[in-house]
């Protein structure tokens, strides 16, 4: 019993870890900038640069 409980515990922490480094991760990719634009910032700085116009 003790070892099933053991192999539970360490199942659980290697998830929970799993996740908590996966967040962190995300975590500093997101606050360094490192995320490429999504489709709607890349039209707003198109239209800002005027390169897209808004009658096409």
């Amino acid at each position: 019993m003790k070892q099933v409980m053991s192999a539970f515990a360490f199942v659980l922490g290697l998830v929970l870890g799993l996740i908590g480094g996966a967040a962190l991760l995300a975590y500093a990719y997101q606050a360094a900038g490192l995320y490429p634009p999504d489709d709607a910032t890349i039209k707003f700085i198109a239209r800002e640069r005027g390169w897209l116009r808004d009658d096409v």
